[in-house]
């Protein structure tokens, strides 16, 4: 009779992988169909909502699915890469305005507007400014890789 507890135990310790693993999130299963995106209205907003067989999708379960086909995983890739560059413009923009800023300012009795005093800092500037902003609102390799994860459908 004592030993039943023993194998119980044992049989139990058996079976722990298998439960855990029957836990986890469920995306190999819904790599077989092509990903829906729907306009959802909240009020006066809208929101993207991106289905797989009619299931909603959370964004971690979506960049999962995205990442586990490689064409999609490299759209993903560039789109980081594009953001990174966008934000590693922003340090240059005011780095530039405020050495810009500094040099007219030493020339505060001269003629001329602050650019006609520094045009090289405050071009680097605006080249900077308007660069972050092309690349920020140019960024559409979110949507790039959903098309190319459905391509493997068509």
């Amino acid at each position: 009779m004592a030993e039943l507890p023993g194998k119980l135990f044992f049989l139990f310790a058996l079976l722990c992988p298998f439960l855990a693993q029957a836990q986890g999130p469920d995306t190999a299963a819904r790599k077989d169909s092509a990903i829906k995106v729907a306009v959802v209205q909240n009020g006066r907003y809208s929101h993207l909502l991106y289905t797989i067989n009619s299931e909603p999708l959370t964004n971690a379960t979506l960049k999962a699915v995205l990442r586990s086909y490689p064409k999609s995983a490299e759209e993903l890739r560039k789109g980081r890469r594009q953001q990174r560059w966008a934000l590693a413009l922003l340090p240059i923009f005011v780095a530039a305005t405020i050495v810009g800023g500094t040099q007219s300012d030493k020339q505060r009795y001269s003629p001329g507007s602050p650019f006609s005093k520094a045009p090289l800092p405050f071009s680097i500037s605006l080249g900077a400014f308007f660069g972050a902003i092309v690349l920020a609102t140019t960024n559409n390799h979110f949507g790039k890789a959903v098309e190319a994860y459905n391509s493997q459908f068509k």
